[in-house]
């Protein structure tokens, strides 16, 4: 079971920092200086590593590692711990979450207006049966929709500040030509 959600929460961070790799949790890596000079440059509390040493490479490449089993001990990251961590990566290194949140807001909302729609043409054809129940239905999907659309649109605005504050480099000069 841990190993399927290992595998899980792998592919979210791949879709999350946008470099496919098998294996995040790995911490048998090299790095290039530059590199890892710009991440000492981070003054971030919280940094996970791989994906910040993501953000300042200009590319990046795995190579398997043989696994071993462990002799002694047990893994101190079980279930609990691997989606605490993945959320600290999704939160830290994405806004995807919170576009997530505005879609299905945006998604919920067109379902209120179709659902009024259909209900409006379905008005014209059989005639009106139960008073306005479902009609009240479709305006509360409209402006659940819209609430929520709006909730991750402040959730944006949010997200953009928290980058701002971070004060990572946008971009890295690698050299400059004379």
């Amino acid at each position: 079971m841990r190993r399927l959600l290992s595998t899980a929460i792998n592919r979210v961070i791949s879709l999350a920092v946008g470099v496919r790799m098998r294996d995040y949790g790995c911490m048998l890596r090299a790095y290039r200086r530059e590199v890892i000079e710009q991440i000492l440059r981070c003054r971030e509390i919280s940094s996970f590593i791989p994906a910040l040493a993501n953000t300042f490479a200009g590319s990046v490449a795995e190579v398997p590692v043989k696994h071993e089993p462990r002799h002694h001990g047990r893994s101190h990251y079980g279930a609990v711990r691997l989606l605490r961590l993945s959320f600290d990566l999704l939160t830290g290194f994405s806004l995807l979450p919170i576009q997530t949140v505005s879609l299905a807001g945006v998604a919920i909302a067109a379902l209120g207006i179709g659902f009024g729609l259909f209900l409006g043409i379905r008005r014209l054809f059989v005639g009106p049966e139960v008073e306005g129940v479902f009609t009240l239905f479709a305006i509360l999907f409209f402006f659940v929709g819209l609430q929520i659309l709006a909730l991750g649109l402040i959730g944006e605005y949010v997200g953009r500040i928290y980058q701002e504050v971070r004060r990572r480099p946008r971009y890295v000069v690698a050299e400059v030509l004379e």
